[in-house]
């Protein structure tokens, strides 16, 4: 399947490592979505998620983490816990 567009709200607050800004947990956000290929937990698809910053517009990306039910802060942000 390819890319596609879904309305998200964030599942966890973030920081973005371009220019530090803070992005709290609930933030809605138009988010492209994409399957990771060669990545699934049990027959789970791995699912990577595209958004941008909401001060400086670097790209941020997630993804799904199925064994231990939560997401992962892949690239241009830093999780907040």
């Amino acid at each position: 399947m390819g890319d596609r567009s879904v309305r998200l709200m964030l599942p966890m607050s973030v920081q973005c490592n371009r220019c530090g800004n803070y992005i709290h947990k609930g933030t809605k956000f138009n988010s492209r979505v994409e399957d990771v290929i060669g990545e699934a937990y049990l027959g789970i698809k791995i699912v990577r998620f595209y958004f941008r910053c909401t001060h400086c517009d670097a790209e941020l990306t997630m993804k799904t983490d199925p064994i231990n039910s939560d997401y992962i802060a892949e690239s241009g942000a830093t999780r907040i816990s």
